[in-house]
């Protein structure tokens, strides 16, 4: 469905600023529809025909249904487009810039009460605001319907006159205020004079015990500083009072709104909207305290898993055996790819990260334990693969680990260190002489519709001839399958690089393994 901007460009020549203005009408209209107990309908001029003729169209740009009341519509009108026959309240209003009142037959025992209210806009009126109800003469209205009604009338002449919405109004946080959360009429003194239900069980809870109406709003606990803003800079402002009861320990929140109400700039009076959010805030407060639960427990983790591979290189000092020692050492470097892990998520605020953050430090990691001079290597990452849940994130970091470990190992062999056939990782058969000049490991991310990629290139020796990942029998590349195919639902692939030396290792995860629980999958933002 197009929106209220979409429907005003395509069908209207209202400009920028003009729809800016219909927006903030819109964004606040459902207040007066509470307080008219009826639906409101925003038309706009149809522009001009092809002909460049002056067009007699009306274009619907918006609809509100009441809370308090029932509609008229159970259809959608929003963005038909009307005859101004069809309309011709609304066709008044639109040109003679006034308030038209009138009552519409719409069929056998049906009369419609319709107020057409000009919406006026640095003196010109650029829509027609629409208040339709079934009539119902017989019906005897409380004195909260008829203060409601008195206030929307107030409101549809601040309109009319250009007073509302407001300039520069301050948003509320958590949703549009309705008149079912709790309202006070205040007059131009300060002074309570309606007070709904809802209101009078706020005030109750906030230690009010005496009566409301006639009290003073700065007596009402609600802060009289609030009203005195409003009314000095003639636009809605918004405060939140939080007050602990000291015997029962409880909490109370309440979250005020304030619109004073103009008469050509000048203050008569205001209508406060009062909610009592404290289960919200004690929601808010328990997301708090899990989000640094759940950092704390990362952050511990990282901490335990670092303890562990220290008593691991403890141990490994205490070996003769060098593949004992080197079992160890590889045990150590796969902890530390977990830890990078929980280290960025204890920083995190949810369980989602950005791949990116995890895999440049264990670049780093490996870079600064197997680059020397006699072996100089140089590491580059390219691309972004987005956001990534943690425990995929934790996956994938080893994964990584192991396949720039492999890559190092026998992509780039030390000097008179030729690796044995069958060994840890693709590359093992390749031999070759060492090869002085640096060698550049890339690491390519690549985020599609489809899943992610990850690919580690080299420049090194190659694969040897004949090989086959899925008959390689080294630990590395069997933790790697083990992950990839296994955990992630992915598969891997080794290939030589296209008109090139060296090797290409990719790993590919599929789309439906990169939704958090809350199934949002999120692409790189750029």
């Amino acid at each position: 469905m197009a929106t209220l901007a979409e429907l005003a460009r395509s069908h209207t020549e209202l400009d920028e600023a003009r729809i800016a203005h219909l927006q903030d009408l819109a964004s606040t209209w459902g207040l007066l529809a509470d307080l008219s107990f009826a639906d409101l309908l925003l038309f706009g001029h149809g522009g001009h025909s092809g002909g460049g003729q002056a067009s007699d169209r009306l274009v619907l740009l918006g609809h509100v249904r009441p809370t308090t009341g029932t509609t008229l519509y159970r259809a959608d009108l929003m963005g038909q487009v009307f005859e101004a026959r069809r309309r011709p309240l609304v066709s008044e209003a639109l040109a003679t810039g006034s308030t038209v009142r009138g009552t519409v037959n719409v069929g056998a025992d049906r009369d419609v009460r319709v107020t057409a209210v000009p919406v006026r806009r640095d003196g010109e009126v650029v829509a027609v605001l629409a208040r339709e109800r079934i009539r119902t003469d017989d019906r005897t209205s409380s004195e909260q319907e008829r203060t409601y009604v008195g206030v929307f009338d107030r409101f549809a002449a601040m309109i009319e006159r250009g007073e509302f919405p407001y300039r520069d109004e301050e948003r509320l946080r958590h949703r549009t205020p309705r008149v079912g959360d709790g309202l006070l009429l205040v007059d131009a003194d300060g002074r309570i004079e309606f007070a709904s239900p809802n209101a009078v069980s706020s005030l109750h809870r906030l230690g009010l015990t005496r009566g409301v109406t006639g009290a003073r709003f700065g007596d009402t606990g609600l802060g009289s500083a609030m009203l005195r803003s409003a009314f000095a800079r003639r636009t809605a402002v918004i405060d939140e009072l939080e007050r602990t009861d000291d015997r029962s320990e409880v909490s109370l929140s309440m979250v005020s709104h304030c619109f004073p109400l103009l008469d050509h700039g000048e203050a008569t009076g205001a209508i406060v909207l009062v909610r009592d959010v404290t289960e919200l805030r004690r929601r808010d407060r328990q997301l708090v305290s899990r989000d640094t639960t759940i950092r704390e427990i990362h952050h511990r983790v990282k901490n335990n898993l670092q303890t562990i591979s220290s008593l691991l290189r403890l141990q490994a000092r205490r070996l003769h055996g060098e593949e004992a020692r080197s079992a160890l050492g590889e045990s150590v470097r796969r902890i530390g790819a977990i830890s990078v892990v929980h280290e960025t998520l204890a920083q995190s605020t949810d369980d989602d990260v950005a791949f990116a953050e995890i895999v440049r430090p264990l670049v780093r990691v490996v870079e600064e334990s197997v680059s020397s001079p006699l072996r100089p290597l140089a590491f580059t990452v390219e691309g972004d693969a987005g956001t990534v849940p943690g425990q995929v994130t934790t996956t994938l970091a080893v994964v990584l680990t192991e396949l720039l470990q492999n890559t190092v190992d026998h992509a780039f062999p030390a000097p008179g260190n030729s690796p044995e056939p069958g060994a840890a990782g693709p590359e093992a058969e390749g031999g070759g002489e060492h090869d002085p000049e640096p060698g550049s490991v890339r690491i390519e991310l690549e985020r599609r519709s489809d899943g992610l990629s990850v690919r580690v290139v080299d420049d090194g020796v190659g694969l040897p001839d004949g090989f086959d990942v899925a008959e390689a029998t080294g630990l590395g590349l069997t933790i790697v399958r083990t992950f990839v195919e296994g955990e992630l639902g992915g598969r891997i692939s080794l290939s030589p690089v296209p008109r090139g030396r060296g090797t290409v290792a990719e790993v590919r995860v599929p789309a439906s393994c990169l939704v958090s629980p809350w199934g949002d999958s999120r692409d790189p933002t750029g």
